[in-house]
């Protein structure tokens, strides 16, 4: 059996490590040279990786908040954080009169700054906070636009104004649409989640899973497009959906799809299966069948425990 205080303190420094990279893309940013070149796009491109490891591995460690207090927490974190990172970036255009190193600068924090932004209203289930965050992209797109307008003819349309017009309109363009709801971290944030501490080689958890029979059957082992090594799938089932689960970084990845794009969609169609009830009848939907799995490779990497989630009570194990 596995110790859980091990799998803890495995978790804290996986978090460290992310935050580390995080704070790391931000500072190397002073790095980067007046002019541009070979070595300053050497640092912008680590900037941005230091950024994706950091960000995206240490937001999957963390559960998605269960009630609207903790939605609107986490929504205005990202939210706040995304301005932060946006006022940054222009505030250095106005500063270096628009060089080339602050253009650059700038354009790296607004992609990030949308992608908060993005993640703020993706959290959102409540359909009162979903109203509200709606209202607040698109009057942040308007008054974007009018702010920037204005602070062009202020400075009679000078060349750092311009860009920094610039810049607002395509974020404005960008708030707008996921005003719309065209938001495209809506539909991948809740379908992919980490399984923290899990370290067992992709053939030898196939084969310790083997003989667990599960809502999606038993697991194989296959490719998809997306991803290099092995991947183990559960299903498809008789409407194509799939829960795959696969290392990216050394963590180990659980993501559920009607569209998992399987490298070989002949060999998937040899695996496809009716969908089995637990042992009380229950067939979970999607959402929560995606859940279920998490769980029970969560239950096998805090503690050894090989068993389908859904057949017991929360509390209970076999």
């Amino acid at each position: 059996m596995k110790d859980t205080g091990e799998k803890k303190d495995s978790v804290k420094k996986e978090r460290v490590f992310d935050i580390l990279c995080l704070v790391a893309s931000f500072g190397i940013l002073f790095l980067l040279p007046q002019k541009t070149g070979l070595f300053f796009y050497a640092v912008f491109g680590v900037s941005a990786f230091l950024f994706c490891i950091g960000f995206f591995r240490l937001g999957f460690t963390f559960d998605a908040p269960s009630d609207s207090q903790g939605e609107l927490f986490a929504g205005l974190f990202y939210a706040v954080f995304g301005a932060l990172l946006n006022t940054t970036g222009l505030y250095r255009i106005i500063q270096e009169h628009g060089s080339e190193r602050s253009i650059m600068i700038a354009t790296l924090l607004l992609i990030e700054a949308l992608v908060m932004f993005a993640l703020a209203g993706s959290g959102f289930k409540s359909p009162v906070y979903q109203r509200v965050l709606t209202i607040m992209f698109r009057a942040a797109a308007v008054l974007l636009i009018i702010s920037g307008t204005v602070f062009a003819i202020r400075k009679h349309f000078a060349d750092a104004s311009v860009i920094v017009l610039t810049m607002l309109v395509i974020e404005s363009i960008c708030l707008w649409k996921m005003g719309r709801g065209s938001n495209p971290f809506n539909t991948l944030n809740p379908e992919l989640q980490t399984v923290p501490g899990l370290r067992t080689p992709i053939e030898q958890l196939q084969q310790t899973f083997s003989g667990v029979k599960t809502q999606l059957g038993y697991p194989w082992l296959g490719k998809l497009n997306t991803i290099d090594q092995d991947v183990i799938i559960y299903g498809p089932s008789e409407d194509g959906f799939a829960v795959c689960g696969y290392y990216l970084f050394g963590r180990f990845y659980v993501a559920g799809s009607t569209d998992p794009a399987f490298d070989s969609p002949e060999d998937a169609q040899k695996h496809v299966v009716a969908e089995i009830p637990d042992i009380n009848g229950v067939l979970l939907n999607k959402e929560e069948l995606t859940e279920a799995y998490i769980k029970m490779f969560s239950r096998y990497a805090e503690n050894g425990s090989v068993w389908w989630v859904s057949e017991y009570p929360e509390q209970t194990a076999p």
